[in-house]
C-alpha cells in the first residue's frame, strides 16, 4: 500500500490503496488485453461508484465480456446483474 504523501494530488477516491489517476487508468486499459483486462475492469466495478464506472468502460464492453467478469466482481456481483437485464430490457445492449 501507497503511502498517502506518496499518492498523486488527482488520485481516484476509488483507488485509496494505490497511486492511481483516471488518466493512467484510461492508458491501463487501452494496453491491457485478456486477463489483465478483466482483472483491472472488475476492480473497477468492484470499487468505484457505479456512476465513476462508465469513465472508464462502455456498456458493450461490461455487456460483451460479462460472462468472464462475474466470478471476479464479489458481492457487487448483484448490482451488475441487475444493471445489465435493465439495460437489455431497454435494448440499450
Amino acid at each position: 500500500m501507497a503511502a498517502p504523501d506518496t499518492m498523486p494530488a488527482d488520485n481516484l477516491d476509488f483507488a485509496w490503496d494505490r497511486p492511481e489517476t483516471a488518466e493512467s487508468l484510461r492508458r491501463r486499459l487501452a494496453r491491457e488485453s485478456g486477463q489483465q483486462w478483466l482483472n483491472t475492469a472488475a476492480w473497477i466495478m468492484r470499487e468505484a461508484r457505479t456512476e465513476e464506472v462508465w469513465n472508464f468502460l462502455t456498456l458493450e464492453e461490461v455487456a460483451d465480456r460479462f460472462p468472464q467478469l462475474r466470478p471476479r466482481l464479489g458481492r457487487r456481483l448483484p448490482v451488475w446483474e441487475s444493471l445489465l437485464n435493465a439495460a437489455h430490457e431497454l435494448g440499450r445492449v
